[in-house]
């Protein structure tokens, strides 16, 4: 038997809110959702995409981006889709590219030292930058750049709106889990029995530990024994 050469499953919307209904007990192999059923489905697929966002970090809403510094502007309003500057070892948050020169690191610093720097105003090259997180996500640089240069840095941004008919912006690694959340939403909100709300928690909360292990960075490590002589 051939085996396929493809390997690009992924649920549209609607295939997804079907599958969560039938764990869920709420539907049948043979039927199809309501109009009004869709509806609650799909509000509440958005707000859980959104929620796992703060949970774990997913590698495929994780994008490389830059953003253009002028000189004498210390604060920038970054894309409006951006939900948090991905900070790495060490608390560098990204580099500063310059006209010409060496590429820098910027390192990420909290609100409070920030404000802890006595003359915001002094010029140069960021070596540090304040992520706020307000209704947009902003980066405020210091020292203030004093030439144009391009900050490279790694974003986590939203889940991007499905449509019924199309897929969900989400890792096939999370999908089974997406499911399980969607079936454990639609059962409290349809009041199922409070041991079937627990069965489809627990097995929720399982595949979402899983997936968010997945989600972390791996690297190749090697050990090695040192016997003694």
């Amino acid at each position: 038997m051939a085996i396929a050469a493809t390997y690009s499953f992924a649920l549209t919307v609607d295939q997804l809110i079907r599958r969560s209904m039938q764990v869920a007990g709420l539907l049948s192999s043979a039927h199809t959702p309501e109009d009004e059923d869709l509806s609650l489905a799909r509000d509440l697929l958005a707000m859980e995409l959104d929620a796992q966002q703060t949970e774990g970090v997913s590698q495929r809403n994780i994008e490389r981006d830059t953003k253009t510094l002028v000189s004498g502007t210390a604060e920038y309003t970054l894309d409006d889709d951006t939900v948090d500057v991905i900070v790495g070892p060490g608390n560098i948050a990204g580099t500063i590219i310059p006209s010409s020169g060496s590429e820098t690191h910027v390192r990420a610093i909290s609100r409070h030292e920030y404000q802890s720097i006595t003359n915001k105003d002094a010029d140069g090259t960021p070596s540090l930058v304040f992520v706020e997180k307000a209704s947009s996500v902003k980066a405020v640089f210091w020292p203030v750049p004093d030439a144009t240069a391009t900050f490279r840095y790694s974003k986590l941004r939203l889940p991007r709106d499905s449509s019924g008919s199309s897929n969900t912006d989400v890792d096939r690694r999370r999908q089974k889990a997406m499911v399980w959340a969607l079936a454990h939403d639609l059962a409290v909100s349809k009041g199922l029995s409070e041991s079937r709300v627990k069965m489809l928690r627990d097995e929720r909360d399982r595949l979402k530990a899983y997936a968010r292990v997945n989600d972390m960075e791996q690297v190749h490590a090697q050990f090695y024994v040192s016997r003694g002589r």
